[in-house]
């Protein structure tokens, strides 16, 4: 029922988990292991992609970098303030991976090739697992890591299991997010958006965690979004072990619902993006807040030898008005 298809982005190594009813979760594997594109077979036939992503090589070279669409963010997401940060006593440097501000954005990973592990699939579903080696080949981050990622796909949805093993001979900082956008076919300001119990968080003129939150309400009971324009990240309150966000389409009643694994080293912070253009929405799962290694609240601390493993994923469904 499922069949794995190499499909390259010009010169970027890219795979197709395809469904025997036509639906698809597409990996950019020669690139930060990005969900590049989720289509599902909506109940009138029709081809539905629920993910922005890229369809063209050069199009991706030009733009990437400002949207680092569906990648893994790893070993801290979000910004770093100044590209630099401080563990154990010890001042560390990265790289100033971006333009319009002096700090190291998104981690180290999200812009590296990473490997195809292994393929199997079942009746149920198909699972696609990748491999990427961190040796601490950067000053910045000296902390030799080995990550996995395994994609598991159903014809309507699909999980992310993330892996971290520490392979130095101390203990290493750590940090993730993802960054999907989503997208049900039409303009944001048209659809709906449902968060779990959050509180915001309060950035400085840098957009840098300040420490302090404030009370969220305007998406607690679900709301159009209109033309509200949203770059926040938001701390989970006390939610159990598992929350939900919701993207929905009021009208045709399609919805797009994005759990994440909650509680102790888990997926704790959440942050949304409204992009320019407005066809998408970014709902991203983070362990922490931007800015992470420094302020360490959140901050996750894997032992020589260890690991962790963080679980998140999304479902589409279409409702009955009966």
């Amino acid at each position: 029922m499922f069949t794995l298809i190499s499909r390259p982005l010009g010169t970027l190594e890219r795979y197709v988990i395809r469904h025997e009813s036509g639906s698809e979760l597409e990996i950019l594997v020669g690139w930060g292991a990005g969900l590049n594109a989720w289509r599902i077979q909506t109940v009138e036939g029709h081809t539905q992609n629920l993910l922005y992503g890229y369809t063209e090589e050069e199009t991706f070279r030009k733009i990437q970098a400002d949207t680092s669409a569906g990648v893994r963010l790893s070993p801290f997401p979000g910004r770093t303030r100044n590209a630099e940060w401080t563990w154990g006593g010890v001042k560390y440097r990265l790289d100033n991976n971006v333009s319009w501000a002096p700090h190291a954005l998104h981690g180290l990973l999200h812009v590296k090739p990473w490997k195809l592990d292994s393929f199997s699939a079942d009746n149920e579903q198909a699972s696609l697992k990748l491999t990427r080696s961190w040796y601490g080949e950067h000053r910045g981050f000296p902390f030799p890591y080995r990550a996995t990622t395994t994609f598991l796909f159903t014809k309507s949805s699909f999980s992310v299991i993330s892996e971290t093993e520490n392979c130095g001979s101390t203990s290493m900082p750590y940090a993730e997010g993802w960054h999907p956008y989503f997208s049900l076919g039409k303009p944001i300001d048209e659809l709906s958006l449902l968060l779990p119990p959050v509180q915001k968080t309060i950035v400085d003129k840098a957009d840098i965690p300040t420490g302090s939150y404030s009370p969220e309400s305007r998406f607690g009971k679900g709301r159009l979004i209109k033309d509200e324009f949203i770059n926040d990240c938001f701390v989970l309150e006390n939610c159990g072990n598992m929350v939900v966000s919701e993207l929905s389409d009021p009208k045709t009643l399609r919805k797009i619902s994005v759990w994440q694994q909650s509680g102790e080293e888990q997926w704790n912070c959440l942050q949304v993006y409204t992009p320019p253009d407005r066809k998408s929405l970014a709902i991203e799962p983070m362990t922490a807040e931007p800015d992470v290694l420094n302020h360490h609240r959140g901050l996750i601390e894997i032992p020589v030898r260890g690991k962790i493993e963080l679980r998140w994923g999304a479902q589409y469904t279409e409702e009955s008005e009966n």
